[in-house]
């Protein structure tokens, strides 16, 4: 089952994204956020069941938990960049390169991680980075990015969030053993929320591509710590 969305996001995706010189690393990154979890999960659960010992299968987890990362760094590139978008170049890069490093260390966590908890508490500081640029999107002043899209930038973490607690936690088949072994478990709870919050990463991702494509921060009024802020923001919304 996990091969059908590979197959559906690469044969839509493409061209749905801005291809354009100046776009085209974030549409990469885009694409590439939203098949990565299925790949790696598509492997783990292809090869799981080969009787190799402990190495290999802890191997085929950890490559599921690079899919889940390059989700949720690559991924979330396009809303960093939209939200700093009409920053100063050095705020700008300052932001990006921060994110970039931190997402380094998540990575890190996760292939060294040791439990269910370690291997989700990993992305806990590139989350929080994300949810600080997600508050100042919220009171629309000094940053940028679609107001359109602030629902579907709340989901795609918020969500992310729910299905991996219900994957530590093992709901329901904690409280139900034996019930829930093919289907209603927490595995198979998780996987419908991440489609969930791929696709509002998705729409979100498309709208700030929207905006910044009609948004001209040459035109904006700077303040005195250096970020442009842009007054053309509520019209050009609306594109």
């Amino acid at each position: 089952m996990e091969a059908i969305p590979i197959f559906y996001i690469l044969a839509t995706v493409p061209g749905l994204m801005p291809w354009e010189q100046e776009y085209r690393f974030l549409s990469f990154c885009h694409l590439f956020g939203s098949v990565a979890p299925w790949c790696g999960s598509f492997v783990y659960h292809l090869f799981m069941n080969i009787e190799r010992g402990e190495h290999v299968y802890y191997t085929l987890l950890k490559l599921d938990m690079v899919g889940i990362w390059v989700s949720q760094s690559f991924g979330a590139l396009p809303l960093v960049t939209a939200t700093t978008f009409c920053f100063s170049p050095v705020w700008k890069w300052f932001i990006i390169i921060s994110y970039c490093l931190l997402s380094l260390w998540g990575l890190y966590k996760a292939l060294t991680a040791s439990s269910p908890w370690q291997r989700r508490l990993c992305f806990a500081l590139p989350f929080t980075m994300r949810s600080i640029l997600t508050f100042f999107r919220t009171l629309d002043v000094w940053v940028g990015g679609s107001r359109i899209a602030l629902s579907h930038v709340y989901l795609q973490d918020g969500v992310s969030i729910l299905g991996g607690v219900i994957g530590a936690m093992r709901i329901p088949e904690k409280w139900m053993p034996g019930v829930v072994d093919f289907y209603l478990n927490s595995h198979n709870i998780m996987h419908v929320l991440v489609v969930v919050a791929v696709y509002s990463m998705h729409k979100a991702t498309i709208k700030d591509f929207e905006w910044m494509s009609a948004t001209d921060c040459n035109a904006s009024d700077g303040n005195s710590t250096g970020i442009a802020i842009d007054t053309t923001f509520t019209s050009n919304v609306e594109l």
